[in-house]
């Protein structure tokens, strides 16, 4: 059987995937796709294609006829949709080029034309009386009509058709089960095969799909002389492709999470209960980008601050005294002092609830703080 141009393999191994030369963990390629379903709209711009003229052509297939313009057309999407291909993984590993000119040379005038024709060739036949048929007269004709270069040519164009049918549905029943999955993780006890698995079956139910699967043999790793078995997949259709690669995560461990700062997924190799990536957010702190696990450790801070006035007093005043003494406005070594002093006044007010309640406002005042630290510069009591 002849593989559709859109075809690609994957070697899996021990939690890990080799694809176009490079080795991912698990589950990578299910994470690309909840990023990058509606980024720059490529979920629509691959399946808009099948609302076009697309499905029309393959039902016309079917039902032995052609309108030739609506094939030309066919094709001219058909190259528009592959503009959007290449961002979706692991299409990104298919030779694009071959693929555009394949495209090109199948959705041709000619080519249309010699479907015409072996359409209404292998019609006449189907109109001849039995006494025809009986003297041989259908098989000597059928001889004449190229039946197999004409239904390979057919099988070629459906495959095609047949791709672009498929993916908006793969992209869309892949996207919203993965979403349902991270949505609902936290209702897991654990984030182990174990505990994750009966959720999982939950949401995708069981779900068949293409697979060819074969053993292979690769290096463990680029270091190494030593070959080792791998299970070699070629996947036909998408949804087979993003699923496996889900399901290995999974049952290795690795499973899509979204990011609780910056909104975006990223798969996680551990059970950690873990809400924030390690890549960078969107919000800039003291003129600088953190990473979004740094990010949310300052807002904890922050949060944290806010709802102790201990802690936001003692901050606020040190950060009056450090703006005062780069202004000029007191030395530096008052300043020392006076942050050193409100240190004491804060640990003071930690241990003592009355104290916080009572007097630690009052001595935090900027006249008195100051005061008492100049007393303290001089070696005299104070009051």
């Amino acid at each position: 059987m002849e593989r559709s141009i859109f075809t690609f393999s994957a070697d899996h191994r021990d939690g890990r995937v080799y694809l176009g030369g490079k080795m991912y963990p698990a589950g990578t390629f299910a994470v690309h796709l909840l990023n990058q379903y509606y980024l720059n709209d490529t979920a629509a711009r691959l399946s808009v294609f099948r609302d076009e003229t697309g499905f029309h052509i393959r039902d016309q297939l079917r039902h032995g006829y052609l309108n030739i313009d609506e094939f030309l057309k066919t094709g001219a999407n058909t190259l528009e949709a592959l503009k959007a291909l290449p961002k979706l993984r692991p299409f990104d590993t298919l030779d694009r080029s071959a693929i555009i000119q394949s495209v090109t040379d199948l959705f041709t005038e000619e080519n249309g034309e010699c479907i015409c024709k072996y359409f209404s060739d292998r019609a006449s036949v189907s109109t001849l009386g039995q006494a025809e048929i009986h003297i041989g007269t259908a098989y000597r004709r059928c001889e004449d009509i190229g039946t197999p270069e004409a239904e390979a040519l057919i099988g070629r164009v459906d495959s095609v058709l047949a791709f672009f049918d498929h993916i908006g549905d793969d992209l869309y029943d892949a996207n919203r089960k993965l979403r349902a999955f991270v949505a609902r993780l936290d209702e897991a006890e654990r984030f182990d095969e174990a505990h994750l698995l009966p959720l999982t079956m939950e949401i995708f139910g069981p779900v068949p799909f293409p697979v060819t699967e074969e053993y292979t043999s690769l290096k463990k790793n680029k270091a190494s002389g030593g070959m080792t078995v791998a299970r070699h997949l070629t996947f036909d259709r998408y949804l087979a492709f993003v699923l496996t690669d889900f399901f290995e995560g999974l049952h290795h461990g690795h499973y899509p999470r979204r990011c609780g700062v910056c909104g975006r997924f990223f798969l996680m190799q551990s059970a950690r209960r873990q809400q924030y990536c390690t890549g960078m957010s969107p919000y800039v702190v003291r003129g600088r980008r953190l990473t979004c696990q740094k990010y949310a450790a300052y807002t904890r801070r922050k949060e944290l601050a806010a709802n102790d006035p201990v802690s936001a007093l003692y901050t606020n005043r040190c950060s009056a005294i450090r703006v005062e003494v780069r202004r000029g406005t007191i030395p530096p070594e008052m300043g020392e002092a006076a942050k050193a002093l409100a240190l004491e006044h804060k640990q003071t007010a930690l241990r003592d609830e009355a104290y916080a309640r009572q007097q630690y406002a009052k001595d935090m005042e900027r006249v008195k703080l100051y005061r008492d630290a100049e007393l303290l510069l001089l070696g005299e009591a104070r009051p």
